[in-house]
């Protein structure tokens, strides 16, 4: 499968060598992919997590979180979670 952003990725924490990116659509941030060193039954996947809030998107979509096993199945998982929540919040779609 080819899958090409939609948004905005940058680094989370510049300079410190992390894998962690941070996704924007202009300047709202919507979500965020790390990889992660802890977890005993997910270490050395990506965790990815949705973040658009604000009054624009007020009926929340579940689950908003997760894990996959590559960098940008996480992203495509942030991007994907962002459309169906401009979807359900009745926001025309990017």
């Amino acid at each position: 499968m080819t899958w090409q952003k939609k948004y905005s990725w940058r680094v989370t924490w510049p300079g410190e060598g992390h894998e962690d990116y941070s996704a924007y659509d202009g300047d709202l941030y919507i979500g965020r992919i790390m990889r992660d060193l802890t977890t005993h039954t997910h270490k050395n996947e990506f965790m990815w997590s949705g973040g658009a809030g604000g009054k624009s998107f007020n009926n929340r979509l579940m689950p908003h979180q997760g894990w996959e096993k590559e960098h940008w199945q996480a992203a495509k998982a942030v991007e994907d979670w962002y459309d169906a929540m401009r979807e359900r919040n009745g926001l025309e779609p990017r």
